[in-house]
């Protein structure tokens, strides 16, 4: 792959290893003590991504990203960061462990409609009301 440049202060190049791909989605940081944090993912690329994150919430070297609505969890470590943004090394990618009770994670029965009482709550059967 070519190498992409970035400007990342006036009169500084970096180089990159692999290409980056812009995205704009919905993530969280989920730190040791289960604290998650909502983050936006800027790009992508194999080894590396950039992250909005607000510059006052402070991040550790080492924490996990989830993609919401993808199936995978990234092990990161924290490269740079500048205002807003955060950038990271993917050391894992691991799945989203599935819900349990389901062969797929999802809350739909076989034939793709909710279960009875809807978001997995069974019905409570009523009787006809005196009322």
């Amino acid at each position: 792959m070519a190498a992409e440049m970035e400007q990342s202060t006036p009169g500084e190049t970096v180089a990159r290893r692999e290409e980056r791909s812009p995205t704009n989605w919905i993530a969280t940081i989920r730190l040791r003590d289960n604290t998650e944090i909502p983050c936006t993912v800027k790009d992508v690329s194999k080894s590396g991504a950039k992250i909005g994150v607000p510059g006052s919430q402070v991040l550790p070297d080492v924490f996990m990203l989830r993609i919401i609505g993808r199936d995978f969890l990234c092990l990161v470590r924290l490269a740079w960061r500048r205002g807003d943004y955060a950038g990271v090394r993917i050391e894992r990618v691991g799945k989203v462990p599935k819900a349990p009770g389901t062969e797929d994670g999802s809350r739909f029965s076989s034939g793709g409609q909710p279960e009875a009482g809807g978001i997995g709550v069974p019905s409570r059967k009523r009787g006809i009301s005196n009322f």
